[in-house]
């Protein structure tokens, strides 16, 4: 396609390119995931005012040229700023990690609706003091839904059965639960309660919007993020970027902080 086009679009990344240009990833509305260069950006800051900076929801005029790979940012104008996250390195980081794993897990101009809705109301959440290791959860297992890589939690994923007894087994290689009888040998799975599986089936099924009607026990917060750490490094193949950096400021927090 070529012409201009103008979507509502939060600022994924943002990095400098040559002397004065920046290329900028967006998830927008109206195209998925679109990469853009801004010309002249570094170099004149009245243009974009610091729109085009990470977490930036922002409404974009860009042109696109057929089987060109970068469009062209003609107009960047703000939208909501989520300006608490600035003041509040642990939310930054928590907040950078989401952008970074939307980022790998989607290809750009395929368009998602629900993904967009999803990533704004918990940019919002996020700004505004949701609990952190519920919202974090939250938002890692709709997305997983919506972009259909959620795991199979409902019965186990060899036999069909509905597992039964006080522990089942999350099984990242399989994409799902395993019960014990079915478990064997294999030494990756992931020993966790029921109660902790269902959850992560609340979280992918509920709006992110009532996140602050659910309580979730440290035990179980604890189990959540063993078994999402280890189910995206498995479909990423990889750790994310910031994922090391949110490790470095829960490690310095006091009394420790909410993990992945």
């Amino acid at each position: 396609m070529t012409g201009h086009f103008t979507t509502e679009a939060i600022v994924l990344n943002s990095i400098d390119y040559g002397e004065s240009d920046r290329i900028v990833t967006f998830y927008t509305l109206g195209f998925g995931k679109v990469k853009g260069i801004a010309k002249g950006a570094k170099n004149s800051r009245k243009r974009f005012v610091n729109n085009l900076e990470p977490f930036s929801y922002i409404k974009l005029l860009i042109f696109q040229k057929e089987n060109r790979d970068l469009s062209i940012i003609e107009q960047a104008d703000i939208i909501r700023r989520f300006d608490k996250l600035v003041f509040d390195i642990e939310r930054l980081a928590f907040g950078s990690y989401c952008l970074e794993l939307l980022n790998e897990m989607t290809l750009e101009g395929q368009r998602n609706q629900k993904v967009f809705e999803l990533l704004v109301k918990f940019l919002v959440m996020l700004n505004e003091g949701a609990n952190l290791k519920t919202i974090i959860m939250f938002f890692k297992m709709k997305l997983l839904s919506l972009l259909g890589y959620h795991p199979h939690l409902d019965t186990c994923v060899s036999c069909k059965n509905i597992p039964i007894g006080s522990r089942v087994f999350f099984s990242s290689a399989k994409s799902g639960i395993v019960c014990s009888a079915c478990k064997g040998n294999e030494k990756s799975l992931i020993s966790v309660s029921p109660g902790t599986i269902k959850f992560l089936v609340l979280a992918a099924r509920t709006d992110i919007e009532k996140v602050n009607n659910i309580d979730m026990a440290d035990w179980a917060a604890k189990e959540c993020e063993e078994v999402m750490g280890d189910f995206l490094t498995y479909q990423l193949g990889k750790e994310l970027k910031s994922k090391r950096f949110l490790d470095k400021i829960q490690a310095s927090a006091l009394g420790g902080g909410n993990g992945l």
